[in-house]
């Protein structure tokens, strides 16, 4: 099988919304133009099918991939004579359990998928410790049992915005495999956009997906990847390495691949090269939303003399130019999501609303993105008002 991260070709295939038969014929065109199912996976293997799970939502609000997709590229499997299960361990604010699965598959879709498709749905909540010397930043990984087990693993992910990591796709989908509530752990190990970048690659290069689909019929812009927005991009993208199918997403949404740090991570470790990127299929520029919003933390575009001297301020001082999160009490419910979630104990619950310690948070933004209230909102501080104009 092709190892993940070698091939710099990427198929770009036009779908312009989720109609089955339409996303069935664009799954599989891209997949016949990177050579077929057969060049990533054998008659028999089992495939763990990894999509974007995060808490289960309506598929219509784009925070999950979408049922179609997942669906397209099961049939596929199956007519390959692969054994599938679809799985994902939820997000960090919730308890990785066999009902928060159910609850969450069956909201977004993926229920009825494993029906129609005669795939297997994952409730083994389960994990290992899988070493991995090789890593830059990670020796080991705590990692689901079902992606352990699998003799391959597909990724179907999402095309949407990130709060942090200003873009998630290919790469950032693979920390799903992290169960829910250790993933705190590892937002408490690498506090900066830097290191956690180069921690995903760990990942992805320890665990090595050997296909990747991504979702971008219909992206999430603003800020994601919950609290955004649908935007419509009306594209299928396929590749086997995460790199460099991310490189070309980013630029469909009007980002420099490099300013993930992922993709910049991949590069300088030599994984792909970021110049001979291959695209096959329909072309890009068709695609291309050169007004996706970006989010409301996002700090990118080109770098001149004036910007990068901000931008060193801005990470000398970066607890004060982030947004800080604050909660709206008329909007809380008390769920503790982002009690659970916080790597720094920086929320607590009094009286039945949550409470930010503002002097104890490292600007992670995970509680915003696990919150389904809508009740974490982001504002800067005077002097980050300042700067952020200064960037803009």
């Amino acid at each position: 099988m092709q190892p993940a991260g070698q091939d710099a070709v990427v198929a770009v295939v036009r779908c312009d919304d989720y109609t089955p038969d339409r996303v069935d014929a664009a799954v599989r065109r891209a997949i016949d133009l990177l050579g077929g199912i057969g060049r990533f996976v054998t008659p028999g293997e089992s495939v763990l099918l990894k999509p974007n799970l995060l808490q289960g939502q309506d598929p219509e609000r784009c925070v999950t991939t979408h049922p179609t997709v997942v669906a397209a590229v099961a049939r596929i499997l199956v007519e390959h004579g692969c054994r599938v299960v679809t799985g994902d361990s939820t997000g960090a604010g919730i308890v990785y359990n066999e009902a928060n699965l159910q609850r969450a598959y069956s909201r977004c879709g993926f229920t009825a998928v494993a029906e129609e498709t005669g795939t297997t749905l994952n409730y083994d909540t389960s994990s290992q410790i899988v070493a991995f010397p090789e890593g830059e930043v990670m020796k080991q990984f705590s990692i689901i049992t079902p992606a352990i087990e699998a003799d391959a693993i597909v990724v179907v992910s999402k095309a949407k915005t990130h709060m942090w990591m200003r873009m998630t796709g290919a790469a950032k989908n693979l920390f799903g495999l992290i169960p829910g509530l250790e993933k705190p752990v590892y937002h408490f190990r690498f506090q900066d956009e830097r290191t956690f970048g180069k921690m995903i690659v760990d990942l992805n290069e320890c665990m090595k997906p050997r296909l990747q689909i991504v979702d971008a019929v219909v992206g999430m812009e603003g800020d994601g990847p919950q609290a955004g927005s649908p935007r419509p991009i009306g594209v299928i993208l396929a590749g086997t390495s995460y790199a460099a199918v991310d490189s070309v997403l980013a630029r469909l949404i009007g980002m420099d691949p490099l300013e993930i740090e992922s993709t910049r991570s991949a590069a300088e470790r030599g994984l792909f090269n970021p110049t001979a990127i291959r695209t096959v299929g329909d072309e890009p520029a068709e695609f291309t939303v050169s007004d996706f919003k970006k989010p409301s933390t996002y700090t990118g575009g080109s770098v001149g003399i004036w910007r990068r001297i901000v931008l060193a301020v801005v990470q000398r001082f970066g607890r004060t130019y982030a947004p800080r999160p604050g909660v709206i009490d008329s909007s809380c419910i008390g769920c503790r999501k982002c009690e659970r979630i916080c790597p720094v104990h920086a929320i607590t619950l009094i009286e039945g609303r949550a409470t930010i310690d503002l002097s104890r948070c490292i600007r992670c933004y995970c509680c915003h993105e696990m919150c389904t209230e809508h009740a974490i909102a982001l504002s800067r501080s005077l002097p980050g008002r300042l700067l952020a104009r200064l960037l803009g």
